[in-house]
C-alpha cells in the first residue's frame, strides 16, 4: 500500500492539468452560450429553465446512494458483480424518479408558474441519464483523467453548438428543454463506447448490501447538500416573479464557476486518490495532497478577487441590459463561493477516508442557517438581506468540516487561511486600482437590491 499514493501523486499532477484545462475550455464554452443565449431569450425563459433544472437536480440528489462513489471507493467497484449490480440500481432509480416527478408536476407547477408539461420532460432526463454506463466511473477509479475530461468537453461542445442552433431558430423553453434532452441521450450512448463499457443487470445480495451501507451516508449528503445548494432558487422562486429570478440565475452561474471547478478537481482527483491510499498515515497524506490543493488555492484565490472587484463591469458589457441587476449580485455571490471551495476541497479528502458523515454534518448545520436566516433576511432587506445570508452559509459549514479534519489530523487550516489572506488582497488591490480610474467599487449597485423584491 505504501507505493499508491506516490504512483497517484504522478497521475494527478498530469490529471491536474488536463482537469483544469478542459473545465477551462468549458467554462468558455458556457459563459459564452450563456451570453449568447441571454440576446436570445427573455429573462423569464431563463428562470424557468432554472426551476426545472433545481427541480430536476432536487429530485436526482435526494434519492442519491452514491452509485459513483461506490465504484470509486468499494475495493470491489472494479468487479463485474458490484458495478453491474450499481448500474441496475441506478437504472431503476432514473426509472422511478421520472415518475415520482411526473406525478408531482401538477403541484409544482402551480407554486413556480412552469408548465406542467416542461417538468415532466425534464424529468425525462432522470430516466434516460440512468442508463449510463458504468465506465466513466471505473476511470475515474483508475485515475483515467485526460480520457474521462476530454469525453465531457467533447460532449459539452456539441450540445453547446446543438442548443445555440436550435434556440436562434425557436427561442423558447421547450427548445431548451429538447436540447438538455438530446445532450443526456447522446452522453448514454458515447459512455458505451467507452472502455469496459458493457454493463448488464444483475442484483448481486453481497453487493447491495456493501453499496447500501456506504451509500445511506451519501444519500444523506446529496439531499442535505441539494436544499442547501439550491434553496435560494426554491425560496425565491416561489416569490418573485421569474424574471428575477432568471437574472439572479445568470450571476449565480457565474458565480459558482470556481467552486464547480473546485468540486471536480475534488470528485475527480482527490476522492479518488485518497480512496487508493487506504490505511496511509494522515501525515503523510497530507504531506503529498498538501501542495497540490495550497496551490490550486492560491490560483482561485488571485481569480476570485480580481473577477470579484471587477466582474459587474464586464456584466453590463456583454450580457443584455435586461440583465444588468446580475452585476449588483455577482461580487458578493463570488466571495460566497470562496467558502464553498474551501468546503468542497476539505470535504472529498472526508468522504475519501471513508467518513462521508462529516460532510453530511456541515451540510445539515449550514441548512438550518439558512432555513432561519433566509426568510428573516429576505423580510427585512429583499434580495440584498438574502445574499447576505447565502455568502455566509459556506462559512459556518466550513467551520464544522475543519473541526472533523482537525480531529482526524487531515486539516488545512493555515494553508485555507493564507489563500483566503491572498483573496482579500488582491480585492483591495483591484478595488484601489479602479477606483484609480473613478470607476466606483463593484459594490455601488447594493443598494439596488434592498428593493428588488419588495
Amino acid at each position: 500500500m505504501s507505493g499508491v499514493l506516490t504512483l497517484s501523486r504522478g497521475a494527478i499532477l498530469s490529471g491536474s492539468a488536463w482537469t483544469i484545462g478542459t473545465y477551462a475550455a468549458s467554462v468558455a464554452l458556457r459563459f459564452g452560450s450563456n451570453v449568447i443565449l441571454s440576446r436570445l431569450i427573455a429573462p423569464e425563459i431563463f428562470g424557468m429553465v432554472a426551476v426545472i433544472m433545481v427541480i430536476r437536480a432536487g429530485a436526482e440528489l435526494l434519492s442519491d446512494i452514491g452509485i459513483g462513489q461506490n465504484i470509486v471507493n468499494n475495493s470491489r467497484g472494479d468487479e463485474p458483480a458490484f458495478y453491474n449490480t450499481a448500474w441496475t440500481l441506478q437504472v431503476l432509480r432514473g426509472l422511478i424518479l421520472f415518475a415520482i416527478c411526473c406525478l408531482f408536476s401538477g403541484p409544482l407547477a402551480e407554486i413556480y408558474g412552469a408548465p406542467e408539461a416542461a417538468i415532466q420532460i425534464g424529468a425525462l432526463t432522470l430516466a434516460v441519464a440512468g442508463t449510463t454506463s458504468t465506465s466513466l466511473y471505473l476511470l475515474q477509479r483508475r485515475l483515467k483523467l485526460p480520457m474521462l475530461t476530454l469525453f465531457d468537453l467533447i460532449l459539452d461542445f456539441i450540445g453547446t453548438v446543438v442548443l445555440l442552433l436550435l434556440v436562434s431558430w425557436s427561442p423558447t423553453v421547450w427548445t431548451i428543454l429538447l436540447c438538455n434532452l438530446l445532450s443526456s441521450l447522446l452522453r448514454v450512448a458515447a459512455s458505451f463506447m467507452m472502455p469496459e463499457a458493457r454493463n448488464r443487470f444483475r442484483l448481486e445480495r453481497r453487493s447491495l448490501g456493501e453499496i447500501v451501507r456506504f451509500g445511506k451516508w451519501i444519500f444523506l449528503w446529496s439531499m442535505v447538500g441539494f436544499f442547501s445548494l439550491n434553496i435560494d432558487r426554491l425560496y425565491i422562486g416561489s416569490l418573485a416573479p421569474l424574471a428575477l429570478l432568471g437574472i439572479y440565475s445568470i450571476a449565480r452561474t457565474m458565480a459558482d464557476l470556481p467552486a464547480a471547478l473546485a468540486g471536480r478537481l475534488g470528485h475527480s482527483m482527490v476522492f479518488p486518490l485518497v480512496s487508493a491510499a487506504g490505511d496511509v498515515p494522515h501525515d503523510r497524506l497530507r504531506r503529498e495532497i498538501g501542495p497540490m490543493r495550497l496551490g490550486f488555492l492560491l490560483t482561485a484565490a488571485v481569480g476570485i478577487g480580481g473577477v470579484a472587484a471587477c466582474g459587474d463591469l464586464l456584466l453590463r458589457v456583454i450580457y443584455d441590459p435586461r440583465y444588468a441587476l446580475a452585476g449588483a449580485m455577482l461580487p458578493p455571490l463570488l466571495l460566497g463561493s470562496w467558502a464553498t471551495i474551501l468546503c468542497t476541497t476539505n470535504e472529498y479528502v472526508l468522504i475519501g477516508r471513508g467518513l462521508p458523515q462529516a460532510g453530511t454534518i456541515a451540510s445539515v448545520v449550514k441548512l438550518a442557517y439558512l432555513l432561519i436566516g433566509l426568510p428573516l433576511a429576505f423580510d427585512a432587506g429583499g434580495m440584498l438581506g438574502a445574499l447576505s445570508i447565502l455568502v455566509t452559509a459556506d462559512v459556518v459549514r466550513y467551520t464544522v468540516l475543519l473541526g472533523a479534519q482537525l480531529r482526524r489530523r487531515t486539516g488545512f487550516g493555515s494553508h485555507d487561511l493564507l489563500a483566503t489572506a491572498v483573496l482579500l488582497a488582491t480585492l483591495l488591490l483591484a478595488t484601489m486600482a479602479r477606483g484609480a480610474f473613478s470607476l466606483g467599487t463593484a459594490f455601488d449597485g447594493l443598494p439596488q437590491l434592498r428593493g428588488a423584491l419588495l
